[in-house]
């Protein structure tokens, strides 16, 4: 029936309407709150492709109708809802279908009777982002309708991040912020407000507004964050601010209402029909932004949601109204960001899109709010968050609408920083340490690993970057059957060193040298290196799993080196300072490394002397030992009579498990067992045992035997 139009009206009189004449008359089918309620969020209607009597209205459960409309039955959705936006039909075989959730997109392919996950697919929506202070550390944030989540930032498993390290938490709800504890990793606290201990998972409501009962509003996102000067400060607004120092057992209320008195035209941004929204009083706005001064005592800021930006320098017993000029009312200050160098500058992100104002607002002032100028003209789109970083001053990032932006001129201009992010809405952004957190809202958590060549001026050719520290951090042993390459994953960050280079024009040839304490080379990496593709007959896994060894660029541009978690070839380098040099087109350039232990070990620095000091001992007389047993493949080949008496010497396949007694002296012997000594030696953080000091004493004497007999040996074939 072409002509028949089904129609969700959110209104007194709401319901399901259904016209059979393309509009010209319209008949209320269904009055039914379950499938029209908040129209204004929801609304959605799907109408089988070859059956108009067939219909479906998307809510937080899908309803289908066979009558035309007329009643409807829960098909889909879970007891508490998953908030269901839209459905897709094939309209030439229906069985196929693709549902729109909150938290993604299902597939069902048998008409709607099972469907996929959406799990499989990096989605979610996420309205902040926060870092707390363990290592690795881990990435916190809440996402619509799934709730509040956390991740680490990586894992020392090969393969990456997986669902396993994946955590739900009670604390910040669908919307809210989130804070970690800055002294206590396993305290989080979130929403209005709960702390949750990640020990125990158990939450505890230590609500601010319990003491001071009133007309208290709320929006659908409200601030929590904590002091960086005095890590024991939290700081909570709704449309006033509060204050706890003790974990929220004491709270105390430091600001008046600080939202217009008179909210302007319009009154209210909420839509007519959210009626369970709707709050009494002239005033409708909250503080949306707290931003602690990094540099000064007492000193905060806090913007509201309805266009006022308030500071005061002494914890709230007086404010003063700093609004720039030309801010009307319902500008929503969505981030305020003050500076890691200077207690009067600050930055404050402008959204205006509710009043149908697209255009990008960044306010900067460097003089306490006297004056501001306004920034970010040339980004793309309008701005939900902008960040200053904590080590290159006027190095700012701005989360758009769009996607990610920077500034090295104090946000004067703006240029992207996309990469390979896909063009999506930033919600907030996190500089921690060398890394570039960002929440988007609708492709999940992404992380930019070392930027710490964005805090660097390239003032010559080759440019040599200054590396961010690494921390020296090993890869776990067995965890169990790892994840299939089909589960949803993301990649781990290199591990080590992440060494950028720049060339403006060709080079003949580039080594890039890394020099020990002393100044002895390493490790070298050359532009001549070979970087063969693994043959897959003799390979016992996948070839993808196999990372190719890195080679040097020497094309113009940016390039650089690094590895793969799980380390490079070769005994770990001990803790200490390393010097990185450059050499291109004749011309050399060094930059200073820094090899930092991981932080959850505790070793004293000698005992890393010590392991590294025996492991090389090991590796070198294992790399003698191999290379006569390749001398004697060798001699073999081109003279095989000489096979069996080769074997005497180097051993057979029987001798890596020998009845006994053992044959000590053999090549083959020898190396295996230093191979399992080397991985005892080197397999952990930890000073060498006793024990691999004692292997260590009776195999040194029988390397060096079988090595003379290999030599004698030589002497004697001609």
């Amino acid at each position: 029936m072409p002509q028949r139009i089904y129609l969700v009206v959110d209104a007194p009189e709401g319901g399901i309407y259904r016209s059979d004449d393309a509009g010209a008359t319209w008949t209320r089918t269904s009055s039914d709150q379950r499938v029209w309620s908040r129209g204004w969020y929801f609304g959605g209607i799907t109408v089988e492709p070859k059956n108009p009597d067939v219909v479906y209205s998307i809510n937080v459960n899908v309803y289908r109708s066979e009558d035309g409309g007329r009643t409807f039955v829960p098909v889909k959705g879970a007891p508490g809802g998953d908030d269901y936006h839209s459905l897709w039909i094939d309209p030439q075989v229906p069985d196929r279908r693709i549902l729109g959730v909150d938290q993604g997109t299902t597939v069902s392919v048998d008409g709607g009777r099972t469907w996929s996950s959406w799990f499989n697919q990096p989605t979610g929506q996420f309205y902040h982002v926060i870092t707390d202070n363990q290592f690795p550390y881990w990435v916190y944030g809440s996402q619509q309708d799934s709730g509040a989540a956390g991740v680490p930032s990586h894992t020392n498993i090969i393969d990456g991040i997986n669902i396993r390290h994946f955590r739900e938490t009670t604390a910040g709800g669908e919307s809210d912020n989130l804070a970690p504890d800055p002294r206590d990793s396993n305290i989080l606290y979130g929403g209005r407000v709960e702390r949750l201990d990640l020990r125990t998972m158990q939450t505890q409501s230590i609500d601010p507004t319990l003491a001071y009962p009133g007309n208290d509003r709320h929006t659908w996102t409200l601030p929590l964050v904590f002091s960086p000067r005095d890590p024991r400060v939290l700081y909570f607004s709704n449309q006033r601010l509060f204050r706890t120092e003790d974990g929220g057992n004491h709270w105390t209320l430091i600001s008046p209402d600080l939202t217009h008195e008179d909210p302007g035209t319009p009154a209210n941004l909420d839509p007519i029909t959210a009626a369970d929204r709707a709050q009494p009083g002239p005033r409708q706005g909250v503080i949306y932004a707290i931003a602690p001064s990094r540099k000064a005592d007492h000193d905060i800021w806090a913007g509201t949601d309805d266009g006022l930006i308030w500071r005061t320098r002494d914890e709230g017993a007086h404010w003063q109204n700093v609004t720039p000029a030309g801010l009307t009312s319902w500008s929503k200050v969505g981030i305020i960001e003050a500076s890691h160098f200077d207690a009067d500058t600050a930055y404050a992100a402008v959204d205006r899109h509710r009043l149908d104002d697209f255009r990008p607002y960044i306010y900067r002032t460097h003089d306490g709010g006297k004056s501001w100028q306004l920034l970010g003209g040339d980004l793309p789109a309008f701005v939900n968050v902008v960040r200053e970083d904590p080590v290159r001053k006027g190095l700012l990032y701005a989360g758009t609408e769009k996607g990610v932006a920077v500034s090295f001129d104090d946000g004067d201009h703006w240029q992207s920083l996309q990469m390979n992010l896909p063009v999506t809405s930033v919600r907030d952004i996190d500089v921690h340490g060398d890394d570039l957190v960002i929440a988007t809202h609708g492709r999940a958590f992404w992380v930019m690993d070392d930027i710490s060549p964005l805090r660097e001026s390239i003032d010559s050719t080759p440019f040599l970057f200054k590396p961010a520290t690494a921390v020296r951090e090993r890869p776990a042993g067995f965890t169990g059957s790892p994840m299939p390459k089909d589960e949803p994953m993301a990649p781990n960050p290199p591990s080590g060193a992440i060494i950028d280079y720049v060339l403006r024009a060709p080079a003949e040839s580039v080594v890039l040298d890394i020099l020990d304490p002393e100044g002895a080379v390493i490790r070298r990496y050359t532009s001549a290196d070979k970087a063969p593709s693994p043959n897959p007959a003799k390979l016992t896994i996948a070839p993808e799993w196999v990372a190719p060894p890195p080679t040097l660029p020497t094309t113009p541009g940016h390039a650089g080196a690094g590895t793969r978690r799980g380390g490079g070839e070769g005994v770990w380098a001990p803790p200490g300072k390393y010097t990185v040099v450059l050499t291109a087109n004749s011309q050399r350039r060094t930059a200073n490394l820094t090899v930092a232990p991981d932080p959850r070990v505790n070793l004293p620095g000698s005992a890393y002397v010590g392991q590294f000091a025996l492991a090389r001992q090991i590796e070198a007389a294992r790399a003698a030992l191999s290379s006569a047993t390749e001398d004697a493949s060798a001699l073999i080949k081109s003279k095989p009579d000489l096979a069996e008496r080769v074997k005497t010497i180097t051993g057979g396949p029987g001798d890596v498990f020998p009845a006994p007694p053992p044959p000590e002296t053999s090549i083959r012997f020898v190396a295996d067992k230093l191979a399992s000594l080397q991985n005892a030696v080197e397999g952990a953080d930890a000073a060498p045992t006793q024990d691999a000091h004692d292997a260590w004493a009776k195999l040194k004497p029988a390397a060096d035997a079988a090595l003379r007999a290999w030599s004698e040996f030589k002497t004697t074939v001609k």
